[in-house]
Parts: C-alpha cells; sequence; structure tokens
C-alpha cells in the first residue's frame, strides 16, 4: 500500500521534474501555468459542475431504478416460487387422495368379487345337489317301474296289495 503511494506521486511530478529538467533558460512558468490551470479547473467546474451533477444523479437514480424492478421480480419471483411450492404441497395430497381412494376401491372390489364367487359355488353346489336329487328321484322311479313291470308280468305268482307294497318298499330303501 506504502509503495503504491510512492509510485503515484512520483507519476504526478514526473511531468514537472521532466520540464525542469529540459529548459534552456531559467525562465519558469509554472506559476504562470499553475494559475491558468486553476482558472481553467475554475470555468470547468462552474459551467460543468450542474451537468457533471446531473449526469451522476441520472445515473444514480438509473441504477435505484434498475434496483427497485430487480426487487420487484425479485419479490414476484419469491411469491411465483411460494405459489408453486403450495401447488406441489396439494398435488402431493390430491396424489396421496388418490393413492388412499385407489387402494379402499381394490378392496372392496376384492370383497365383491369374493361375494360373487361365494354367491357362485352355493349356486353351483345348489344346481348340482338339485340334479342329484333329480338323478336320484328318476333312477327310483325307473327302478319302481322296473320292479312293478316285472311283478305284473309275470302271471303264475299273484301277490296281495301289501306283500307287493313291501317288497317295493324294500327295494326302493
Amino acid at each position: 500500500m506504502q509503495n503504491r503511494k510512492v509510485y503515484f506521486l512520483t507519476l504526478s511530478f514526473m511531468p514537472a521534474m521532466l520540464f525542469a529538467a529540459g529548459g534552456e533558460s531559467a525562465n519558469y512558468d509554472i506559476i504562470e501555468r499553475t494559475i491558468n490551470f486553476v482558472i481553467f479547473f475554475g470555468l470547468v467546474y462552474y459551467f460543468a459542475a450542474d451537468a457533471i451533477k446531473n449526469t451522476f444523479k441520472a445515473r444514480r437514480d438509473e441504477i435505484a431504478n434498475s434496483l427497485a424492478k430487480i426487487q420487484e421480480k425479485l419479490q414476484e419471483s419469491k411469491k411465483a416460487k411460494e405459489k408453486a411450492q403450495n401447488q406441489l404441497e396439494e398435488a402431493k395430497r390430491i396424489a396421496h387422495d388418490i393413492v388412499e381412494t385407489a387402494h379402499k376401491e381394490s378392496v372392496i372390489i376384492t370383497q365383491k368379487v369374493e361375494e360373487a364367487a361365494k354367491t357362485e359355488i352355493e349356486s353351483l353346489v345348489r344346481q348340482y345337489n338339485d340334479h342329484i336329487a333329480f338323478e336320484q328321484r328318476k333312477a327310483e322311479k325307473l327302478i319302481v317301474d322296473e320292479i312293478l313291470s316285472e311283478f305284473l308280468n309275470k302271471d303264475s305268482v299273484a301277490l296281495s296289495k301289501d306283500v307287493l307294497a313291501k317288497s317295493l318298499l324294500k327295494k326302493v330303501a
């Protein structure tokens, strides 16, 4: 840091040293040049100070407006982010509800299918039992018809009704 200051001061006074070293005569006009410079700087300041101030003020205002716009965009993006997060949470909740509903519906459908299958099986068992009973009655009727025709076709054996009924009952049982 110290070296920079020394370097800067050396560069600042370098033109004065160069002009002092190259002169032929002892005519030094540094005072007049300094006065001219001060007057020139004063005139520039007098005429250009307001323009320079306005330029810097305009630049400062432009930067402030730009910063305000950036702040507004930042707030808008934060609101948009918050809204998106809320929508995400809502979507997650809805998805969770849909999954739960699907599980409940699958359980209900499974129960209905089981009940329908159970009912169908009971119906098939009932039909089977009814068919068995029907076939048994049919077989009994055929047996009874066969026995009756056998007894009725025999002319040599004359049986009473009681004997015939008992023999039928024995055959059927």
